[in-house]
């Protein structure tokens, strides 16, 4: 759908960027910009930059930038309606329906979709709650739960049936083909339809505004597999959501504790513990960091402590911190699971745990200590070196020193010692990181190389240096277009935006950087954001932007010399050749006189 220019620029102008990408991204101001790490490409250093006057982001690592419109579509994977969608519903903004027949099929679907699984989920809790629900019932209860807990949750029951549901919603009028893409109905090898769940103890899926997008499915006996999920479908996406997040959000507590399964969130939830929430059948995504980050101050793990449950918090705390998240990760006495732990010892012991949570840096040097006996040298040299690698990756001094003076009297060495080991691979990280920013090249999302956009070697730049001027200072637009109009663009991606942006000038009389952005796709808005941020800082502008001219003059007039020189060459009229002679001769004192002036 197109939307009026007018109700973009509400949207765009209701969302704050730093607002919106602090939701994503642990900023820090620095000077007149916020700085953290990029989410777009992997870093260290921070070199991902938001200027709040400018309303624009920028990476000067991975050259990614834009308005608030290409962040939130770069981040969530968005194309711009969806984007655009999204950060009206932020704002507050009602968007008219599309008038794109796919776009409003599209919605359409989604909302049937809900309908379809609000239906399902009436329909499992009043099996659980009936006859055919009793050992359901008897299991849930011999695991703890209260009927006020699994009405809050709306736990259910799918019947034994081959496809009780599925004939319950036909019977409705719902089509197949609705049926089988809300994920509950899948077609057998006869052809007909039935159940995906059966005879499973059900969990209903709620997004943050309380919509059932899936569910989850447990059986109560030992036949396999113990967990089924819906799959991905127009509402549902397993990467994108966290169980038990519309009820975390809402907690007093700024924290957030992620455990591995359904059971174990709602028994936490039971036991006053509100801030749980768990991952859906996967390992922790990116996106659920992000998503984590959003809500909470602090983000705890807290997964089994099995070899598995290990790798699993590994996994989890790289991407935590890559993030920018406060993590510490939950240690519970003898392997048990949190559901397991509060049976058997109550819920204030359990929260005692939580408030002894360990640091990431303690959990990795916990790990790395349980893999050495310590009943050899070797063993506590290996030790005390993996420590000493752990330790060099702390960025804040003083964090580093305290680490070391404890771990050096804990395993009877010198700090001095266990100082100079880590400041050794200090220097062999910066060395590396120094040598890989030499050869850094653009990353996008998913690790994929963007390559840069095509720009004409000798005018491109230049041309992008002028259009950022005119959008910073709309004055400079007669001075602009006496000397250098539309036509004249020499690079194909600026001429493109040259006309955009004179056409908003002639019809709104006004228009800044981030509202042009909005016109533009998403490397040539991340080209003028790079060439905004990197070339453009004059503080002059009316005098920059003449400079630029005059080289962009000075280009063109230097260009008509060489074929003016091969004209005369091949030209056998003299009259002509004396008339191309003096053309040259004018545009040679141009030519000094504006090299002068540089």
């Amino acid at each position: 759908m197109v939307y009026p220019v007018e109700l973009i620029e509400e949207v765009r102008l209701r969302n704050d960027i730093v607002e919106v990408v602090s939701s994503y991204v642990k900023l820090e101001r620095k000077g007149r910009r916020y700085f953290g790490l990029c989410p777009f490409h992997s870093e260290k250093t921070p070199s991902f930059s938001v200027e709040p006057v400018k309303q624009l982001f920028y990476c000067f690592g991975c050259n990614k930038g834009g308005s608030v419109i290409q962040f939130i579509m770069g981040i969530e994977n968005l194309d711009f309606p969806e984007a655009l969608r999204m950060l009206a519903d932020r704002a507050g903004i009602t968007l008219p329906e599309p008038d794109d027949n796919e776009e409003r099929e599209k919605a359409r679907i989604r909302r049937e979709i809900l309908e379809i699984n609000r239906e399902a989920a009436r329909f499992f809790f009043s099996v659980l709650a009936g006859r055919d629900g009793l050992e359901a019932q008897a299991y849930l209860k011999k695991r703890g739960l209260t009927e006020k807990t699994i009405r809050q949750f709306g736990l259910g029951l799918s019947p034994s049936g081959w496809s009780e549901l599925t004939d319950r919603l036909k019977a409705k009028g719902i089509p197949e083909s609705l049926l089988l893409s809300s994920g509950l109905s899948v077609r057998a090898r006869g052809g007909e339809l039935v159940d995906r769940f059966r005879g499973r103890i059900m969990f209903p899926i709620f997004d943050i505004r309380g919509n059932i997008v899936g569910f989850g499915g447990r059986v109560i006996d030992q036949s396999q597999p113990k967990y089924m999920n819906s799959p991905d479908t127009p509402v549902y996406n397993k990467s994108r959501e966290l169980y038990g997040l519309n009820y975390a959000r809402q907690s007093k507590s700024r924290k957030l504790l992620i455990v591995e399964g359904y059971m174990d969130v709602i028994s936490l939830h039971q036991a006053g513990i509100d801030y749980a929430v768990a991952s859906l059948g996967t390992a922790l995504t990116q996106m659920q960091a992000w998503i984590l980050k959003k809500y909470s101050e602090e983000v705890i793990i807290g997964y089994d402590s099995d070899s598995a449950g290990q790798a699993a918090t590994m996994r989890g705390l790289e991407i935590l911190e890559k993030t920018g998240c406060n993590v510490k990760v939950l240690v519970i006495p003898d392997g048990k699971d949190p559901d397991e732990y509060i049976r058997n010892n109550g819920p204030e012991k359990f929260k005692n745990l939580v408030d002894r949570a360990i640091s990431l840096l303690d959990y990795k040097i916990r790990v790395n200590n349980n893999m050495h006996n310590m009943d050899t040298v070797d063993d506590k040299l290996k030790l005390l070196n993996g420590i000493a690698d752990i330790l060099a990756g702390l960025d804040n001094s003083i964090e580093r020193e305290l680490y070391i003076k404890d771990y050096a009297a804990k395993y009877g060495i010198s700090t001095e010692s266990l100082t100079s080991e880590v400041e050794k691979r200090r220097k062999k990280q910066q060395s590396v990181s120094a040598g890989t920013a030499l050869v850094r090249r653009p990353v996008g999302l998913g690790g994929k190389i963007q390559l840069p956009v095509r720009m004409d070697p000798r005018y491109g730049e230049l041309e992008y240096m002028l259009l950022v001027m005119l959008c910073n200072d709309n004055s400079l637009l007669g001075m602009v277009l006496d000397r250098y109009g539309p036509d004249g663009f020499r690079d194909q991606g600026a001429k493109l935006v040259a006309e955009k942006l004179f056409g908003k000038l002639a019809d709104n009389k006004s228009c800044v950087l981030a509202e042009l952005l909005t016109d533009l796709e998403p490397d040539i808005a991340s080209c003028m954001v790079r060439i905004a941020e990197t070339k453009c800082n004059a503080e002059n502008i009316e005098k920059a932007a003449g400079q630029v001219l005059d080289k962009l003059e000075l280009l063109k007039l230097e260009e008509l010399q060489q074929q003016t020189i091969e004209r005369i060459k091949n030209e056998k009229d003299g009259l002509l050749r004396q008339q191309l002679g003096l053309e040259f001769s004018k545009r040679a004192e141009r030519i000094a006189e504006l090299k002068r002036l540089s």
